[in-house]
């Protein structure tokens, strides 16, 4: 494998995603604690290898967060809680990939700042899962897109513009 990533969770959207990411030769971790039966079965078919988060924080360079927005920021706290706890071999950034309000995308990335661990807002950008679908990451961070004047919470800001106009623009 070319690169070791997490994906948390199984749901519809993270098990596509990892799905991508295994034929691109990928190996994604997944940590399926207090998940329903039908997200270990989308982990088992796409490929994922569940592991307890320390083992998914200790092996991955990137933590991509799926999870419902309701989910996401109990997830962040275990990861930081996990990654202060532990020293952390390879550098690794806890990528923010949910449909959140910008203000709360930049109160998690504020949590951050002092981690052992890097923080990316992201945006998975595009029409709903379906066969040949390509998603686009729309992502900013703090750290070096300053000069360009983004930064966290403009990712989801995007995220929230695509996901207002879609509709619009399908039925045009």
């Amino acid at each position: 494998p070319i690169y070791t990533i997490a994906v948390v969770s199984a749901g519809a959207m993270g098990s596509a995603i990892a799905k991508l990411l295994i034929h691109a030769d990928c190996t994604i971790y997944t940590n399926l604690d207090a998940r329903s039966p039908a997200a270990h079965q989308r982990a088992l078919d796409a490929g994922m290898v569940n592991v307890s988060l320390e083992i998914l924080l200790s092996k991955s360079n990137l933590i991509l967060n799926i999870v419902p927005p309701g989910e996401a920021f109990p997830f962040m706290r275990r990861v930081l809680a996990v990654s202060y706890s532990a020293p952390l071999p390879l550098p690794r950034m806890f990528v923010d990939c949910n449909a959140v309000n910008p203000e709360t995308v930049k109160c998690i990335g504020g949590l951050f700042k002092e981690a052992p661990i890097g923080f990316i807002d992201a945006g998975i950008a595009g029409t709903p899962l379906r066969e040949g679908w390509d998603p686009t990451f729309d992502a900013c961070t703090e750290s070096g897109l300053k000069s360009a004047g983004a930064g966290i919470g403009d990712a989801s800001s995007l995220k929230l513009c695509e996901s207002v106009s879609r509709p619009f623009l399908q039925h045009g």
